[in-house]
Protein backbone atom coordinates (compact mmCIF):
# COMPACT_ATOMS: atom_id res chain seq x y z
CA UNK A 1 0.00 0.00 0.00
CA UNK A 2 2.83 2.38 0.87
CA UNK A 3 4.55 1.72 -2.46
CA UNK A 4 1.33 2.44 -4.36
CA UNK A 5 0.87 5.76 -2.53
CA UNK A 6 4.47 6.68 -3.26
CA UNK A 7 4.06 5.84 -6.96
CA UNK A 8 0.88 7.90 -7.19
CA UNK A 9 2.58 10.90 -5.58
CA UNK A 10 5.52 10.56 -7.98
CA UNK A 11 3.12 10.53 -10.95
CA UNK A 12 1.34 13.65 -9.69
CA UNK A 13 4.65 15.44 -9.25
CA UNK A 14 5.68 14.41 -12.75
CA UNK A 15 2.39 15.76 -14.11
CA UNK A 16 3.06 19.07 -12.36
CA UNK A 17 6.56 19.21 -13.89
CA UNK A 18 5.19 18.53 -17.37
CA UNK A 19 2.47 21.16 -16.99
CA UNK A 20 4.96 23.76 -15.74
CA UNK A 21 7.39 23.08 -18.60
CA UNK A 22 4.62 23.10 -21.20
CA UNK A 23 3.12 26.29 -19.79
CA UNK A 24 6.43 28.12 -20.19
CA UNK A 25 6.93 26.84 -23.74
CA UNK A 26 3.34 27.60 -24.81
CA UNK A 27 3.64 31.13 -23.39
CA UNK A 28 6.90 31.87 -25.22
CA UNK A 29 6.34 30.08 -28.53
CA UNK A 30 2.59 29.53 -28.88
CA UNK A 31 0.83 26.18 -28.83
CA UNK A 32 1.39 25.26 -32.50
CA UNK A 33 5.18 25.67 -32.39
CA UNK A 34 5.77 23.52 -29.30
CA UNK A 35 6.46 19.80 -29.67
CA UNK A 36 6.21 16.94 -27.20
CA UNK A 37 9.95 16.38 -27.68
CA UNK A 38 10.62 19.93 -26.45
CA UNK A 39 8.43 19.43 -23.40
CA UNK A 40 10.10 16.10 -22.67
CA UNK A 41 13.53 17.71 -22.99
CA UNK A 42 12.60 20.44 -20.49
CA UNK A 43 11.37 17.88 -17.96
CA UNK A 44 14.16 15.37 -18.57
CA UNK A 45 12.00 12.41 -19.55
CA UNK A 46 11.17 10.62 -22.79
CA UNK A 47 8.43 11.53 -25.25
CA UNK A 48 6.72 8.13 -24.77
CA UNK A 49 6.59 8.77 -21.01
CA UNK A 50 4.72 12.05 -21.58
CA UNK A 51 2.29 10.27 -23.90
CA UNK A 52 1.83 7.59 -21.25
CA UNK A 53 0.91 10.24 -18.66
CA UNK A 54 -1.14 12.72 -20.72
CA UNK A 55 -1.83 11.05 -24.07
CA UNK A 56 -1.20 14.11 -26.24
CA UNK A 57 0.00 17.71 -26.35
CA UNK A 58 -3.63 18.84 -26.55
CA UNK A 59 -4.43 17.17 -23.23
CA UNK A 60 -1.51 18.93 -21.56
CA UNK A 61 -2.82 22.21 -22.94
CA UNK A 62 -6.31 21.54 -21.62
CA UNK A 63 -4.93 20.49 -18.23
CA UNK A 64 -3.31 23.94 -17.99
CA UNK A 65 -6.61 25.56 -18.99
CA UNK A 66 -8.63 23.60 -16.43
CA UNK A 67 -6.28 24.41 -13.53
CA UNK A 68 -5.51 28.06 -14.38
CA UNK A 69 -6.86 30.63 -11.90
CA UNK A 70 -8.53 27.99 -9.70
CA UNK A 71 -6.68 29.26 -6.62
CA UNK A 72 -8.21 32.75 -6.85
CA UNK A 73 -11.73 32.83 -8.39
CA UNK A 74 -12.95 36.32 -9.17
CA UNK A 75 -16.43 35.88 -7.69
CA UNK A 76 -15.04 36.15 -4.16
CA UNK A 77 -13.78 39.68 -4.87
CA UNK A 78 -16.95 40.85 -6.62
CA UNK A 79 -19.65 39.40 -4.38
CA UNK A 80 -19.74 42.13 -1.73
CA UNK A 81 -19.65 45.24 -3.98
CA UNK A 82 -22.26 43.71 -6.29
CA UNK A 83 -24.58 43.03 -3.36
CA UNK A 84 -24.13 46.64 -2.17
CA UNK A 85 -24.57 48.05 -5.70
CA UNK A 86 -21.22 49.75 -5.21
CA UNK A 87 -20.35 50.52 -8.83
CA UNK A 88 -16.87 51.81 -8.14
CA UNK A 89 -16.25 48.82 -5.88
CA UNK A 90 -17.29 46.38 -8.62
CA UNK A 91 -15.13 47.91 -11.34
CA UNK A 92 -12.24 48.44 -8.91
CA UNK A 93 -12.39 44.80 -7.74
CA UNK A 94 -12.51 43.54 -11.35
CA UNK A 95 -9.46 45.59 -12.35
CA UNK A 96 -7.50 44.79 -9.20
CA UNK A 97 -8.13 41.07 -9.52
CA UNK A 98 -6.77 40.92 -13.07
CA UNK A 99 -3.84 43.25 -12.37
CA UNK A 100 -2.93 41.43 -9.15
CA UNK A 101 -2.89 38.03 -10.80
CA UNK A 102 -0.76 38.97 -13.81
CA UNK A 103 2.39 39.73 -11.84
CA UNK A 104 4.24 36.46 -11.12
CA UNK A 105 6.04 34.48 -13.83
CA UNK A 106 3.50 31.67 -13.76
CA UNK A 107 0.54 34.09 -13.92
CA UNK A 108 2.09 36.00 -16.80
CA UNK A 109 2.62 32.74 -18.69
CA UNK A 110 -1.04 31.78 -18.21
CA UNK A 111 -2.08 35.28 -19.28
CA UNK A 112 -0.03 34.97 -22.49
CA UNK A 113 -1.51 31.56 -23.27
CA UNK A 114 -4.98 32.98 -22.68
CA UNK A 115 -4.24 35.78 -25.15
CA UNK A 116 -2.98 33.27 -27.72
CA UNK A 117 -6.09 31.20 -27.10
CA UNK A 118 -8.39 34.14 -27.71
CA UNK A 119 -6.74 34.91 -31.04
CA UNK A 120 -6.95 31.27 -32.11
CA UNK A 121 -10.45 30.84 -30.62
CA UNK A 122 -9.29 27.44 -29.42
CA UNK A 123 -10.42 25.25 -26.53
CA UNK A 124 -8.30 27.15 -23.97
CA UNK A 125 -10.27 30.26 -24.87
CA UNK A 126 -13.59 28.40 -24.80
CA UNK A 127 -12.89 26.86 -21.39
CA UNK A 128 -12.22 30.23 -19.82
CA UNK A 129 -14.75 32.45 -21.57
CA UNK A 130 -17.63 30.01 -21.97
CA UNK A 131 -17.35 26.93 -19.74
CA UNK A 132 -15.76 28.53 -16.66
CA UNK A 133 -16.56 32.22 -17.32
CA UNK A 134 -13.27 33.03 -15.58
CA UNK A 135 -13.75 36.79 -15.95
CA UNK A 136 -17.43 36.61 -14.90
CA UNK A 137 -18.53 38.34 -18.10
CA UNK A 138 -22.03 36.88 -17.81
CA UNK A 139 -22.56 37.93 -14.19
CA UNK A 140 -21.05 41.37 -14.78
CA UNK A 141 -23.33 41.91 -17.77
CA UNK A 142 -26.34 41.10 -15.56
CA UNK A 143 -25.13 43.58 -12.95
CA UNK A 144 -24.60 46.32 -15.53
CA UNK A 145 -28.02 45.60 -17.07
CA UNK A 146 -29.64 46.15 -13.67
CA UNK A 147 -27.77 49.46 -13.27
CA UNK A 148 -28.79 50.57 -16.75
CA UNK A 149 -32.42 49.73 -16.02
CA UNK A 150 -32.44 51.62 -12.72
CA UNK A 151 -30.97 54.67 -14.41
CA UNK A 152 -27.51 54.59 -12.80
CA UNK A 153 -25.72 53.98 -16.12
CA UNK A 154 -26.29 55.41 -19.58
CA UNK A 155 -28.78 53.40 -21.68
CA UNK A 156 -26.53 51.14 -23.73
CA UNK A 157 -26.02 47.44 -24.30
CA UNK A 158 -24.42 46.00 -21.11
CA UNK A 159 -22.19 43.76 -23.21
CA UNK A 160 -20.59 46.80 -24.81
CA UNK A 161 -19.81 48.20 -21.37
CA UNK A 162 -18.34 44.95 -20.02
CA UNK A 163 -16.27 44.05 -23.06
CA UNK A 164 -14.97 47.62 -23.28
CA UNK A 165 -13.89 47.59 -19.64
CA UNK A 166 -12.40 44.13 -19.94
CA UNK A 167 -10.34 45.27 -22.95
CA UNK A 168 -9.17 48.34 -21.04
CA UNK A 169 -8.05 46.30 -18.02
CA UNK A 170 -6.44 43.51 -20.07
CA UNK A 171 -4.36 46.08 -21.96
CA UNK A 172 -3.26 47.64 -18.69
CA UNK A 173 -2.33 44.16 -17.45
CA UNK A 174 -0.11 43.69 -20.50
CA UNK A 175 1.60 47.05 -20.04
CA UNK A 176 2.09 46.56 -16.31
CA UNK A 177 2.61 42.82 -15.86
CA UNK A 178 4.10 41.71 -19.18
CA UNK A 179 5.87 44.75 -20.68
CA UNK A 180 6.79 46.30 -17.30
CA UNK A 181 5.98 49.80 -18.61
CA UNK A 182 3.89 50.88 -15.63
CA UNK A 183 6.09 50.26 -12.61
CA UNK A 184 5.52 53.90 -11.66
CA UNK A 185 2.08 53.03 -10.27
CA UNK A 186 0.92 50.35 -7.84
CA UNK A 187 -1.87 47.87 -8.55
CA UNK A 188 -4.27 49.42 -6.03
CA UNK A 189 -3.90 52.98 -7.34
CA UNK A 190 -4.11 51.84 -10.96
CA UNK A 191 -7.24 49.82 -10.24
CA UNK A 192 -8.97 52.75 -8.52
CA UNK A 193 -8.02 55.14 -11.32
CA UNK A 194 -9.14 52.68 -13.98
CA UNK A 195 -12.55 52.25 -12.34
CA UNK A 196 -13.01 56.01 -11.81
CA UNK A 197 -12.08 56.90 -15.41
CA UNK A 198 -14.40 54.29 -16.88
CA UNK A 199 -17.35 55.11 -14.63
CA UNK A 200 -17.22 58.76 -15.66
CA UNK A 201 -18.01 57.63 -19.20
CA UNK A 202 -21.00 55.39 -18.42
CA UNK A 203 -22.61 57.07 -15.40
CA UNK A 204 -25.99 58.65 -16.07
CA UNK A 205 -25.27 61.87 -14.21
CA UNK A 206 -26.44 60.81 -10.77
CA UNK A 207 -24.10 61.74 -7.91
CA UNK A 208 -20.99 59.55 -7.81
CA UNK A 209 -19.48 57.89 -4.75
CA UNK A 210 -16.58 59.62 -3.02
CA UNK A 211 -14.21 56.92 -4.29
CA UNK A 212 -15.17 57.68 -7.89
CA UNK A 213 -15.72 61.44 -8.26
CA UNK A 214 -17.48 62.61 -11.39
Amino acid sequence: MKNMAKEKLTTEKRKAQIIAAARTLFAHKGYDKVTLDEIAGQVGISRPRIIQIFGSKQRIYLAIAESAYEAHPMDKDLAAPMADKDDHGVFYAFAKHILRYTSSREEIEIFKILMYGRLREDRFHKIHFHKKDTLMIGRLAEYVKERVEDGSFEPMDPRIIIFSYQAMVMNLAMYKGVFKEMDFVGVDELSRSCAAIFLRGISSGKPCAEEAPC
